[in-house]
């Protein structure tokens, strides 16, 4: 029997408003997952001039923030000028025990950015002992 489960989804950051040059971060714990989905929801930036912010998402088998490595290039001078969703899916197989997501603010007084962000874990279905992942 082929069988989905969903963990559901967590608030890695609250609706918030950050003035230029801060930082965000989140860990997500991945254990038992085998694929996550990070969306991050922006509002559209305040001023036209404003430079987007950079994402990154790490990993690590711990939560010592120099111990993570980087996922995916990080996404810099992020276009918000209209509101946008930024998701990432991840194949968590074979990768470590936790996911940070960073989020940065320019340095300018017009760089103020707002945000959310939300991860699904999903686990790997079972069927007669075989795995399969189901996303959902």
């Amino acid at each position: 029997m082929l069988e989905s489960r969903l963990d559901g989804s967590t608030v890695l950051i609250s609706p918030q408003a950050m003035t230029n040059s801060a930082t965000v971060t989140a860990n997500l714990d991945t254990q038992g997952a085998a694929h996550a989905t990070i969306r991050i929801a922006f509002a559209a930036e305040v001023n036209t001039n404003a430079i987007g912010p950079t994402i990154s998402l790490l990993e690590s088998d711990d939560t010592v923030v120099t111990n993570f490595a980087t996922v995916t290039a990080d996404r810099t001078a992020e276009d918000i000028t209209s509101a946008k969703v930024v998701q990432y899916d991840v194949d968590l197989r074979g990768r470590k025990k936790y996911l940070r997501l960073s989020v940065t603010t320019e340095t300018t007084t017009n760089d103020n950015v707002t945000l959310s962000a939300v991860a699904t874990k999903s686990r790997q279905g079972e069927s007669g002992g075989t795995d399969v992942l189901v996303n959902v």
